[in-house]
């Protein structure tokens, strides 16, 4: 169908797109490689000794200011919020307690630092000073700084640094702060504690994350006569007839003509079909250099079981102390609640490689050993390690910026879209959701700003 939009890859990205695109009555077409949809954030089925269980393959931090993707959320599930919202609260095994009761903005924040227990007055007023410090400077670094050179401009304590921006800057940006991007953090900060109480909210899905979006986005656009391919690994992309002409594997020799195209796949992946696009210095332009010019990193989770009948004392989550020196590499503990038999707790490790030496066993009975001494829990019965080897980009300030319509000027009618896509975020779902909904309203010919300004109503459904 000439008059289609094709959308190759089916994770939040491709399937945001897919959704803005169906509600403006456009017909879709979203080509997927793997078996099932949600891309990075996929389900995982674990055993630990009685019977398997699904998990998310890799735990994945939501906060209220991803209005976007809990307003697609919403909209999927008619309304409802499958999710739990929990007020600010920052806790580490060291005796550190933050938490900002509901109060307006920035009384929340105001509050939360003067109960606060674990910091000292020095540390407090430190605190005050780095986020005064960057409203005034309009939530804005210096060029090319890291987060620690902006902390050492700010005159931020370094057991401050070491207890809470560290850990928020490893959870936010998946990179140590002696690389991270302080404007990209700045942003972070802007929008989270800088902005409204709700926005510093944990939101906490109630089931999977698959569940939570990718499932029922797959049933909404079906019926509502989108077509989605699974298992369908497009191989070429061309330009014709004025469009785009798409050849998947499993198309048996069939093309698909669509009249726009949106990439919502990996940088690599974007760069491999354009490749044979841009042979030429003057088609080629600095953008396609610069899908190429990311760098990835692994995120590991490693899942601990405990026994239903002597439910561990967990908290909702912590922030654990890690050294490398014994082999704690866990940052940050999730507890996932009972599952059957079994009470699971999930430890996110952001690794930039330094794991790659360790056995996954090793990896878990570090972690095993690491919670149980902090929390003075019983060890778990059991521990299964899960890596996503390209999990993120690393974050810091000379990473490519890419955006939604980088190659338009050459490629009219081409459309990226995913984390990457959005540069003023880090490698997030709201990135991904909001880079999906970019690129589509591009496609329908929206002005950006417009976009902005409807996008509360593009999300209502058009059939309720």
């Amino acid at each position: 169908m000439p008059d289609e939009i094709a959308i190759v890859g089916a994770g939040w990205a491709g399937l945001s797109a897919a959704v803005r695109l169906t509600q403006a009555g456009r017909r879709v077409r979203v080509f997927e490689a793997a078996p099932a949809a949600g891309g990075r954030a996929r389900e995982a089925r674990l055993d630990f000794g009685a019977g398997p269980v699904t998990l998310d393959a890799g735990q994945h931090l939501l906060v209220g200011a991803y209005r976007e993707c809990l307003e697609l959320v919403q909209l999927l599930h008619d309304g409802a919020a499958p999710f739990e919202r929990h007020a600010l609260s920052l806790r580490d095994t060291a005796g550190l307690r933050l938490h900002a009761p509901r109060l307006p903005a920035p009384l929340h924040l105001v509050a939360a630092l003067l109960g606060a227990r674990g910091l000292s007055p020095r540390e407090r007023l430190a605190t005050v000073r780095l986020l005064h410090g960057l409203r005034g400077a309009g939530w804005r670094a210096q060029a090319g700084e890291t987060v620690a050179q902006l902390l050492q401009r700010c005159r931020q304590p370094g057991t401050l640094v070491d207890r809470l921006w560290s850990p928020l800057c490893m959870a936010a940006l998946n990179t140590d702060v002696e690389e991270a991007c302080a404007t990209t953090f700045a942003t972070v900060l802007r929008d989270t504690l800088g902005s409204g109480r709700a926005a510093s909210d944990f939101v906490l899905p109630r089931s999977t994350l698959d569940a939570l979006l990718a499932r029922p986005a797959c049933d909404w656009l079906r019926a509502r006569g989108a077509q989605l391919a699974f298992g369908a690994t497009v191989r070429t992309i061309a330009r014709a007839n004025g469009g785009w002409r798409l050849q998947a594997h499993s198309d048996r020799g069939a093309a698909t003509d669509a009249a726009q195209l949106v990439l919502a796949v990996p940088p690599y992946a974007a760069a491999r079909l354009l490749a044979p696009l841009l042979v030429d210095a003057t088609t080629r332009g600095a953008h396609a250099a610069e899908l190429d010019a990311f760098v990835y990193d692994a995120i590991t989770t490693v899942y601990l079981a405990w026994p239903a009948s002597a439910r561990p004392s967990l908290p909702r989550w912590v922030m654990l102390r890690e050294s490398r020196e014994r082999g704690e590499h866990g940052q940050w503990l999730f507890d996932r609640g009972r599952f059957g038999p079994q009470w699971i707790a999930a430890v996110v490790i952001s690794a930039r490689g330094r794991l790659s030496d360790l056995a996954p066993a090793a990896i878990a009975d570090g972690v095993a050993h690491q919670v149980a001494d902090q929390l003075r829990l019983p060890p778990p019965t059991a521990a299964r390690t899960v890596t996503e080897k390209r999990a993120t980009f690393r974050c810091t300030p000379q990473r490519p910026r890419v955006e939604v319509d980088a190659f338009a000027d050459v490629l009219p009618g081409l459309w990226l879209a995913g984390d990457f896509a959005w540069p003023d975020y880090p490698a997030t779902l709201e990135g991904a959701v909001r880079s999906g909904r970019a690129a589509a309203e591009r496609a329908l010919g929206c002005d950006p700003a417009d976009a902005r300004r409807t996008r509360a109503s593009a999300l209502a459904d058009p059939l309720v």
